[in-house]
């Protein structure tokens, strides 16, 4: 950038520059004049007048990194207090600015009179952002003679954000790679739940208008129709989902969709200590375009699906999924103090909180296989929820399975718990299935943990005399017992495989005895525990009959009794194989380095948990509880999902 000629000398950010006259505002050969060299020498005379320092231009970029950027190109009314470029753009286009500044709902209205002269569809997204941010500042406030809590800003955020979504009009609705489609899923997912949470105790939603701050919605419900399973006014009450923090489980299950989550409490059943509950989600179906709010003519329907029979609702033909929480619903019921003391009371007092037996975890359907989870000794059915609430994630497993879990008096002997769960599967099966024909319920799977392993074998094996004669040396027939003797020896001792069962997994099952079983602790545990009343009787009739059997029979009077390394009868079982109808596997918890066969889980050795004739064994690094360890978990997936391919390569379940 050199002018030939000089008449001055500038020192200039460290180089000379030179001016010549001539060349400051010369002419070409053709006459015109050059302002090239000009322009450049402008600039120099600009910068030497300005000391040099460059200033600062209204329209530029700031570096500030990647992660700053981002923040200002994802910045919406969901994650600050602002809302986001697109609505700015639409605020901007109407000079609504200010008007939105100084009142939030008269800019509302007004941008709502304009939206509905203009074919554009993102007006319906800035209503909804604008609607949901004046929702979020929680105050009431008054246009039009009318008084707007914030649940009405939060209905009318929904109701925008729907018709952005699925509504009518000339643009198209937006598809999922446009960042405004996924705000406005969760505008209208939040916003919903804020709706649905501040109704919580006050019935169903349907059935009435929900004011807004232009117009309002008539909203009723869905009873009759047959796509809907749950009308809310045969519930108890519900709670939104969304209100709650998990605590105490690895993740939180969210299947992403619309609608607002929430767990639905039925009315408490006589003999329950808790009521039942039960995963939904409320969808809000929109009837009409943006000019019905002002007339008064929009309608909308509040429908309620079950998150174990609907993952989808259809609008004008698309299938759109529905947001779950199936997470929220297992921390909410378990969130009960009974649970926290269930363990103890069943073991340590000799009574439970809650009738023994099997609880499905969600209402029967056919064509969904059980599974059925047998907690252990001093545990319950709360230490299967980190296995559960994993699992559910899964959804073939989630729509093939229904899951149960069984509660019984840990401390009774093993016999006396075994012959109640196989009456509790039989009875649950014909209770559900009185005719036989749901063949998914004669394809169960029992998963037992620890003493609950054995109950577990006990529903897929042929004992006959083998336990009997372990413990006495005789056949049950050589034992000459009166008819109602015999009866009760052979109710808990001679079993047969259920019907119902197809494969079992056992879980840190101690089929040779656990070494806390000792003497001393035996001797500790028959002075502290109290066995419930049904227990008792049924020992005391052995006891009765003790003298007939054999005078040097000992019989259990506790699990832990049962679960001796010394026990004859245990340790025939142990040789005794799962039926050939049923397919086994083991899962052996073994803590530190130690190599199978050495080592243990503190409480079982891998020696007694082994046993063969089984289909698949895992070894986890880990201690006696291990239900829930990750590997644990995958492992009884694996599982899982090949009992249901095989069933499917079969047509065990006949594809329902």
């Amino acid at each position: 950038m050199d002018c030939p000629g000089w008449i001055g000398c500038r020192r200039v950010m460290g180089k000379e520059w030179k001016l010549n006259e001539d060349t400051m505002i010369r002419k070409d050969m053709s006459g015109n004049r050059c302002r090239g060299c000009l322009g450049a020498c402008l600039s120099v005379v600009l910068l030497v007048v300005s000391g040099g320092c460059a200033t600062r231009t209204p329209v530029g970029v700031t570096s500030m990194g990647v992660a700053d950027a981002y923040a200002q190109i994802d910045e919406n009314a969901l994650n600050s207090s602002g809302y986001s470029s697109y609505t700015a753009t639409v605020l901007h286009r109407y000079s609504l600015e200010r008007v939105y500044a100084r009142s939030p709902v008269n800019g509302i209205a007004k941008l709502h009179a304009l939206a509905c002269a203009d074919n554009r569809r993102d007006t319906l997204f800035a209503l909804s952002e604008l609607s949901f941010l004046l929702g979020r500042e929680n105050r009431r406030v008054k246009t039009d003679g009318r008084t707007l809590a914030p649940e009405h800003c939060y209905a009318a955020a929904a109701v925008y954000a729907y018709l952005f979504l699925l509504g009518p009009g000339e643009e198209p609705p937006p598809d999922a790679y446009d960042r405004r489609f996924r705000v406005a899923c969760d505008l209208y997912n939040r916003s919903l739940g804020y709706v649905i949470a501040s109704r919580e105790g006050r019935g169903s939603s349907g059935g009435m208008a929900w004011l807004l701050p232009v117009g309002s919605i008539a909203i009723e419900r869905s009873d009759g129709r047959a796509d809907v399973d749950i009308p809310l006014k045969e519930n108890e009450t519900y709670v939104s989902a969304d209100r709650f923090r998990i605590r105490g489980l690895s993740v939180r299950n969210r299947n992403a969709g619309l609608g607002a989550p929430i767990v639905i409490v039925r009315k408490q059943r006589a003999g329950d200590a808790v009521a039942e509950s039960l995963p939904a989600t409320v969808f809000l179906r929109v009837h009409g375009g943006l000019s019905d709010i002002a007339k008064g003519t929009l309608t909308g329907e509040i429908e309620v699906f079950s998150a174990f029979t609907r993952d989808h609702v259809e609008v004008d033909g698309r299938c759109i999924p529905l947001e779950a929480d199936l997470t929220a619903r297992i921390a909410y019921t378990l969130n009960d103090p009974v649970y926290g003391q269930i363990e103890k009371m069943l073991f340590r007092l000799g009574r439970a909180p809650l009738n023994p037996g099997i609880y499905p975890t969600q209402p029967y359907q056919p064509g969904k296989v059980p599974v059925l989870f047998v907690h252990g000794t001093m545990s319950s059915p709360v230490y299967w929820a980190e296995m559960w609430n994993t699992l559910l994630a899964d959804r073939v497993l989630r729509e093939k399975c229904q899951f149960w879990v069984y509660l019984y008096d840990s401390a009774k002997p093993v016999a006396q718990s075994a012959a109640h769960l196989r009456e509790s599967v039989e009875g649950t099966v014909a209770k559900m299935d009185p005719d036989g024909k749901d063949m998914a319920l004669r394809q169960m799977v029992v998963i037992g943990h620890s003493q609950g392993g054995l109950l577990t074998k006990l529903t897929a094996t042929h004992t006959g005399d083998t336990l009997v004669r372990a413990a006495t040396g005789k056949t049950i027939a050589e034992l000459k017992l009166a008819p109602d003797e015999e009866a009760l020896v052979r109710r808990l001792t001679d079993f047969d495989p259920l019907p119902e069962v197809r494969r079992v997994v056992f879980i840190s099952t101690p089929h040779r005895g656990s070494y806390l079983a000792g003497g001393f602790v035996r001797k500790l545990a028959r002075r502290f525990l109290a066995l419930p009343q049904q227990a008792l009787e049924t020992s005391t009739q052995l006891l009765r009959l003790a003298p007939k059997i054999s005078p040097d029979v000992k019989l259990a009077s506790t699990s832990i009794d049962t679960m001796a390394p010394d026990n004859p009868s245990l340790l025939a079982l142990a040789e005794i194989p799962v039926a050939p109808s049923v397919t086994a596997h083991s899962i052996i918890a073994v803590k530190g380095d130690d190599v199978p066969p050495a080592g243990g889980d503190g409480v079982v050795k891998y020696a007694s948990a082994h046993v063969g004739g089984v289909e698949s064994e895992l070894v986890v690094r880990s201690g006696h509880s291990c239900q829930g360890n990750p590997t644990t978990i995958e492992e009884v997936r694996r599982i899982l999902l090949e009992h249901l391919g095989q069933m499917a390569g079969t047509g065990s379940a006949s594809a329902q």
